[in-house]
């Protein structure tokens, strides 16, 4: 297995680890038609997406925020007082027209709430401000510049306005599960490499018997394979130590109390550790 087939598979393995991507900018697009109901699976990653927003807009990330309510609703797409949260996101994060459409697919999805008008006073009004914005030479002028309104925004204090995405306030973080699904990537990408390099290295440590190859092709080839061997074997533990931790941290994380109940003390927490020399697996000699 030569180097850069090698080089290859290490490139799929960091491709394959999740990574959060923040909300793209541009003009909003529509929100897609909920047809289906959402599965068991989807709701509790959906719960999970939604208190890792709350925890972004509370400490006034608000991009971050919309990355992961946006991920929320597209898990469950009925939890539709999702829409009011990521409006407010998206008005503190100046993007008037991403807010608009979200307020405006709430009214569409619930014509009989009861705050119907007070949502569509409030699309006027950002309207208003967005033709402003157009008409100001330049963005300089005061719709362009103007704070948010100074009312506090929804789910600031402790808890969302609308809290169906997570109800009772229980639920775990999804972050942990993306790390052990990126170790369990690590893994079996570890045992591609390692395995048919260990099946090379018996075959040259019988054509070189005492480590002594025929002719120097053969030998860089057999050191090639155990080069192979070894990143396998390194990267197959290191990956199985990472998904382990990964799901014990996501099993073990403490999960938040439940609105007007006494606060409990927080559990033990347990997370991951990969450093250099504290997991990995080496086979020495060369031929």
């Amino acid at each position: 297995m030569n180097s850069r087939f090698r080089s290859a598979i290490l490139g799929l393995a960091l491709a394959s680890v999740p990574l959060a991507v923040g909300a793209a900018d541009g003009d909003p697009k529509p929100y897609p038609e909920c047809k289906t109901e959402p599965s068991e699976g989807d709701v509790a990653a959906a719960k999970g997406a939604f208190q890792a927003g709350q925890a972004s807009f509370n400490e006034g990330d608000y991009s971050r925020a919309i990355t992961y309510w946006e991920d929320a609703y597209r898990r469950d797409c009925t939890a539709h007082a999702l829409l009011k949260n990521l409006a407010r996101a998206y008005e503190l994060a100046g993007k008037r027209r991403h807010a608009v459409l979200a307020l405006e697919t709430f009214n569409a999805r619930n014509p009989s709430h009861p705050e119907r008008d007070q949502i569509q006073r409030r699309i006027e009004l950002l309207n208003e401000q967005i033709a402003k914005e157009q008409s100001s030479p330049a963005g300089t002028g005061p719709a362009a510049t103007a704070a948010p309104p100074p009312t506090a925004p929804t789910g600031t204090a402790s808890a969302p306005e609308e809290p169906e995405p997570s109800p009772g306030g229980g639920g775990r973080s999804a972050l942990p599960l993306y790390v052990g699904i990126g170790g369990g990537v690590l893994a079996v990408v570890g045992m591609v490499l390692y395995f048919p390099a260990a099946a090379d290295v018996k075959d040259y440590e019988a054509q070189c018997p005492n480590r002594t190859c025929p002719d120097d092709s053969i030998k860089a080839k057999a050191n090639d394979a155990r080069s192979s061997q070894t990143l396998g074997g390194i990267l197959t533990v290191g990956g199985l130590a990472v998904a382990a931790g990964g799901f014990a941290w996501y099993f073990l994380q403490p999960t938040p109390a439940a609105a007007g109940s006494t606060p409990r003390r927080q559990a033990t927490r347990v997370v991951p550790v990969v450093d250099r020399g504290f997991v990995g697996v080496g086979v020495g000699g060369a031929f």
